[in-house]
């Protein structure tokens, strides 16, 4: 299933907590992150908000979005309310660690005819 050529092999690999380990494929433009069980990811971490942030795939990239949550969204150790993502950005939910993968991201680019957006210094 490739909606609007969603990328194959796209995971975020659960790096702590009850889910440790698991490697959660991302086969929708958008994935809600969270403590809901409504949530397309359910984490159980208590410092993890109901709907905590989502990853929106964005025609030739994906975006981490905070849901507004109490604990905030980091990536790569900084807070954020959006932010782009690369192949292997840790992100931070509350307690719990996921590794954004994408390994193959250069190749479905090319193939797609997309420049690669070089990464701007953080601010």
């Amino acid at each position: 299933m490739e909606p609007d050529n969603l990328p194959p092999e796209v995971y975020l690999e659960i790096l702590n907590g009850d889910r440790e380990g698991e490697m959660f494929p991302i086969t929708r433009k958008t994935v809600t992150i969270g403590r809901d069980a409504q949530c397309d990811l359910h984490l159980a971490d208590p410092y993890v908000s109901r709907k905590h942030s989502q990853i929106v795939f964005r025609g030739d990239h994906f975006t981490m979005m905070d849901l507004g949550s109490l604990n905030k969204t980091r990536v790569k150790e900084k807070e954020y309310i959006q932010k782009n993502l690369k192949d292997g950005y840790l992100i931070t939910l509350g307690k719990t660690q996921l590794r954004f993968l994408w390994p193959n991201a250069k190749a479905w680019l090319a193939e797609h005819g997309i420049e690669e957006e070089q990464e701007a210094a953080d601010e």
